[in-house]
């Protein structure tokens, strides 16, 4: 069995070319995927996904990820951006819209009607009844949790600017379309709640990434250091999960 990281750009500057080694939320990967290595798992390929390049006919088809077969684990660290194009956010991750990626959005489209950097709902099927299941979140400086609602109520709660909240998404399930292999997204809403989330994933939650699961929780951010030098400071983090949703 073999796990593979499915890595999205840095933004590039004006003029510069897609560069691999220039990719988002490595530490978090890190992280997050320590414990696949107690399931048997063995580090395969870097995916790397560059923005999609308009000028070209298509992104690559499926003849680029031969290498990957049923059983296989792919894993992603980066908010997948489902809606980032269209949404107009000023922070976005450009989609490379690649065969691949297309089949990992459709495996995340049964959990996220919408995903962007500011916005995020859920689909009828995993947040009916749940209380946060759409989401507004601050850009600047934090991804702090702003304005949060149920599905099926019109105006929603607002947070507190005080407030120090943020969520993290975690979703793992057991095959992906056309492609047979698995899914570990694992997230939070901007790159330190990111890192955090992960961190949290590894040391209180190993047992996730073994298993098919749904997961939304909120984490309290407000006493996070300065300037840390470690993660040691993450053990501290107040944090409770808000919906768990297994999937057979």
């Amino acid at each position: 069995m073999h796990y593979h990281r499915f890595a999205y750009s840095m933004p590039l500057r004006s003029g510069q070319g897609p560069n691999l080694s220039k990719i988002r939320d490595g530490a978090a990967f890190c992280e997050v995927t320590a414990p696949l290595a107690n399931l048997g798992y063995k580090y395969g390929q870097m995916i790397y996904n560059p923005p999609f390049n308009p000028a070209a006919d298509a992104g690559p088809g499926a003849e680029q990820f031969h290498f990957i077969k049923p059983g296989h684990l792919m894993v992603l660290t980066t908010r997948p951006p489902l809606d980032d194009v269209t949404h107009g956010d000023k922070k976005l991750v450009l989609p490379s819209r690649t065969h691949l990626e297309k089949q990992i959005f459709a495996e995340c489209r049964k959990y996220f009607a919408v995903c962007s950097r500011s916005h995020v709902q859920l689909t009828p099927a995993a947040g009916a009844d749940f209380e946060k299941a759409e989401l507004v979140f601050h850009q600047h400086k934090s991804a702090k949790l702003k304005y949060y609602k149920r599905l099926d109520e019109f105006r929603g709660k607002c947070v507190s600017k005080k407030a120090n909240i943020s969520l993290g998404f975690f979703l793992r399930t057991r095959a992906i379309p056309e492609y047979g292999c698995g899914l570990l997204a694992s997230f939070g809403m901007g790159g330190q709640e990111t890192l955090i989330w992960n961190r949290i994933v590894r040391t209180r939650f190993p047992e996730w990434v073994g298993r098919p699961a749904f997961i939304v929780a909120e984490m309290n951010l407000n006493a996070i250091p300065a300037n840390p030098m470690t993660l040691e400071f993450v053990d501290q983090i107040k944090m409770k999960i808000l919906l768990e949703h297994r999937i057979d």
